[in-house]
């Protein structure tokens, strides 16, 4: 019963609001107003925007690439592949004509800045005046198995480059972009900001079992404090960015290493609180709810989805 008073006191309404609060009454619904007009499926809605996706041309990116079109998004994919993979690319393309949606594939290099300012003004100046660019998705990365004694330099600065260069070039080139086009952005809910969502790894926090993956982690560990710091940076003037951290998922890659290292499957099982492992049509659902009006308040975070593996 003393809880219940206490709390009871807490929430006492007087002339200003919710005691402590400084809000006036009947303020509250003002404030949430931005956002509190649109029905709850639709603030998960990419539709009337310009998606940027870079690693589109096959796993993940282009998983995602997909469900982007079919949440109403026209979508730009890049890739340093020459084409995407078949058939899931003619699919893409199909489900973005069934919607009148406009979806293009360029090739890019996320190492090499003059590629990624050219590619980023490019996909800025042909977006469709409806469709406005309002997101990236960086998915480019590569992964390096190896003894960390037995790592030659050149290729620890290939695998930095790649995931952690690559990461702040891309979101260089977006930054710039999107800010110039609008300088009186901020970061007030419901608006027209934009979402910049990079993926990082599970491993950018733990050391993994059964792999030597000291480089690979540490530009994910890197990724991660990229984030936060961009966040810090740009929030305040519309321009969101976060990360996901997936665990393990099923890929034609870990196929081939499960064929490599055939202890593994039953390993990272055990660790995944879900008892298995992921798929990449898993990470739809937290890309979207990202890029979207729904996750207006989030900035500056990590989003681990890995079937709990790093919660024990």
């Amino acid at each position: 019963m003393v809880s219940e008073k206490i709390f009871a006191d807490n929430v006492k309404e007087t002339e200003n609001g919710p005691s402590g609060s400084g809000i006036a009454n009947g303020e509250e619904a003002a404030i949430a107003a931005p956002l509190a007009t649109i029905a709850a499926p639709g603030l998960f809605s990419l539709s009337a925007r310009t998606i940027i996706v870079t690693g589109a041309a096959r796993g993940l990116g282009l998983t995602i690439a997909h469900a982007l079109v079919e949440s109403g998004s026209d979508v730009v994919c890049l890739d340093i592949l020459p084409a995407p993979v078949e058939p899931q690319w003619s699919q893409v393309v199909q489900s973005a004509n069934q919607r009148g949606l406009k979806l293009t594939y360029s090739h890019l290099n996320v190492t090499d800045a003059s590629q990624v300012t050219s590619a980023f003004e490019s996909a800025f100046a042909s977006a469709r005046p409806s469709h406005p660019v309002r997101g990236l998705l960086h998915c480019a990365g590569i992964q390096l198995l190896k003894d960390a004694l037995e790592v030659e330099p050149e290729k620890f600065r290939q695998v930095i480059d790649v995931n952690l260069t690559g990461s702040f070039l891309v979101s260089q080139a977006f930054a710039r972009e999107w800010l110039s086009k609008n300088p009186s952005a901020n970061g007030s809910a419901g608006g027209n900001g934009a979402s910049i969502v990079l993926i990082g790894s599970m491993s950018g926090h733990i050391a993994n079992f059964g792999l030597e993956n000291a480089v690979y982690n540490a530009s994910k560990a890197g990724v991660n404090q990229l984030v936060r710091n961009l966040a810090y940076e740009w929030s305040r003037r519309g321009l969101r960015i976060n990360s996901i951290s997936p665990g393990y998922i099923r890929t034609a890659m870990t196929a081939a290493l499960f064929d490599e290292r055939p202890y593994l499957p039953e390993l990272w099982t055990k660790a995944s609180l879900l008892g298995r492992l992921s798929t990449p049509d898993e990470f739809r659902g937290p890309a979207i709810y990202l890029l979207s009006d729904a996750s207006s308040f989030m900035t500056g975070a990590d989003m681990l989805v890995d079937g709990g593996h790093t919660a024990h």
